[in-house]
């Protein structure tokens, strides 16, 4: 079927190069106006071969049949139905069906183009051959040059490069079926690329020194140039964020380093110069806000070393006043043992002592729970107004998980210390009430 289809798509674009029909296409259909006999005995035999339907066949009397076309029949209209294709596909048959579709806004992610040997895939089209039915997914779409190109007049108004602009910067874009797209892409590029579009069209690049470009001559435009233009413009739309300062150096470097009152071609013909110095110049002045970022990165660091220091002091404090109270109750248990059963004050006493070093292991928990609160507050201070440009994983990385080990850590120290200087002040009122019990006598 495939030699039938082309067959079909060069009768078809032999006579509309001739200039005296007319080719539409749409994604169910396809129709040519204007044929004369010639015309019809050359395409109607084509299209059930090539897997179309012959649906209408009509003059200006209205329908009639193939047998009735006779030599001198003139203005018949011919329409054949495509076959059916996978949604998000459009078909596309002839170049000057190609080209209608290139003018017009695209519903579809994948485009069919008859004779077309190779995918050429954009961010948000795939251009290929019949019938490729891989799957195709498509990226977001780049930001809208509106955004940094200003329109002067109603017309020249920036069009959304996603069909435009190439994944791969260098793909093989050669060739006479793609010369349509290659035309529109480059001018739809620079025009994504300029300062500001005048009313007449022309592209303006303000500089100093102002520099204007017509917008013709795209389809002059060398392969090397051409792949050039792609990626100046991929580097500009690459990061959102970054889209206004990058559109303004590669501006800049355009109009300082091109001739004047150019057109595509000499636009094109300067872009790999143009884009270089554009790189570097956004190089150093990202290296000069990477001081900055640096120096609060540095400060940051500092401040979580600061914190997880003073963690690690509590927490040795905190082991210190656990193991003052245990030596503290582990005397007081043997005094309490070692002195007369009449000694009563000694009890009352080592119960009194006993609660005084389990509050002060209490209140040394306290301070640091305290503390770690403070911190926290303080961090979530300092992520919402000094580091909000770090990112998440980032920001865990550097601060959530060093401070998380020390404060999990201080934890576990205070946990075992409560508990543990719980266990000793029961333990030493066990003694004290067993030891002031008197002595049961032995049964006779």
């Amino acid at each position: 079927m495939e030699p039938s289809r082309t067959a079909l798509t060069r009768a078809i674009d032999a006579l509309a190069a001739t200039g005296r029909v007319t080719v539409t296409e749409s994604r169910t259909e396809i129709a040519i106006y204007q044929l004369d006999s010639n015309g019809v005995r050359t395409v109607a035999p084509l299209v059930a071969p090539a897997g179309f339907t012959l649906s209408v066949l009509a003059d200006e009397g209205g329908p009639i049949a193939l047998a009735d076309v006779t030599d001198d029949s003139e203005g018949i209209e011919l329409v054949a139905t495509k076959p059916a294709v996978p949604d998000g596909v459009l078909p596309i048959l002839t170049r000057a069906g190609f080209r209608a579709m290139l003018e017009r806004g695209l519903d579809e992610t994948v485009v069919w183009i008859e004779e077309l040997d190779r995918r050429i895939d954009t961010v948000c089209v795939r251009y290929t051959s019949w019938p490729d039915v891989d799957s195709f997914d498509p990226h977001s779409a780049p930001a809208d040059p509106a955004r940094v190109v200003r329109v002067l007049g109603v017309a020249g108004v920036p069009d959304p490069i996603g069909r435009w602009l190439l994944r791969d910067p260098h793909a093989d874009v050669s060739g006479q079926v793609l010369s349509p797209w290659r035309t529109k892409a480059a001018g739809a590029l620079a025009c994504a690329i300029t300062q500001e579009v005048e009313p007449d069209g022309t592209l303006l690049f303000r500089g100093p020194p102002p520099t204007r470009f017509r917008r013709d001559r795209g389809d002059r435009i060398e392969v090397k140039s051409f792949g050039a233009l792609q990626a100046a413009a991929a580097w500009v739309y690459e990061n959102p964020r970054e889209l206004e300062n990058r559109h303004g150096l590669l501006s800049a470097e355009i109009a300082r380093t091109a001739l004047r009152d150019g057109d595509l071609a000499d636009l094109a013909s300067v872009m790999s110069v143009a884009l270089e110095g554009a790189r570097i110049a956004f190089s150093f002045g990202v290296s000069q806000q990477s001081r900055d970022a640096l120096k609060t990165l540095s400060d940051l660091r500092k401040a979580v070393t600061e914190e997880t220091g003073k963690l690690a002091d509590a927490t040795r404090s905190l082991a210190t006043a656990m193991t003052t109270s245990a030596l503290g109750n582990a005397g007081l248990v043997i005094a309490r043992l070692t002195l007369p059963k009449g000694a009563g004050f000694v009890g009352s006493a080592a119960i009194v002592i006993g609660v005084a070093l389990a509050l002060y292991v209490a209140v040394v928990i306290a301070s640091g729970c305290h503390f770690v609160s403070i911190q926290r507050d303080l961090r979530a201070n300092w992520k919402d107004r000094l580091y909000r440009f770090l990112p998440e994983d980032e920001y865990e990385r550097m601060v959530t998980k060093p401070v998380g080990r020390a404060e999990a850590g201080f934890r576990n120290t205070a946990i075992a210390s409560g508990v543990l200087a719980g266990v000793m002040l029961v333990a030493v009122t066990l003694v004290v009430i067993l030891a002031a019990q008197p002595p049961v006598d032995p049964i006779p």
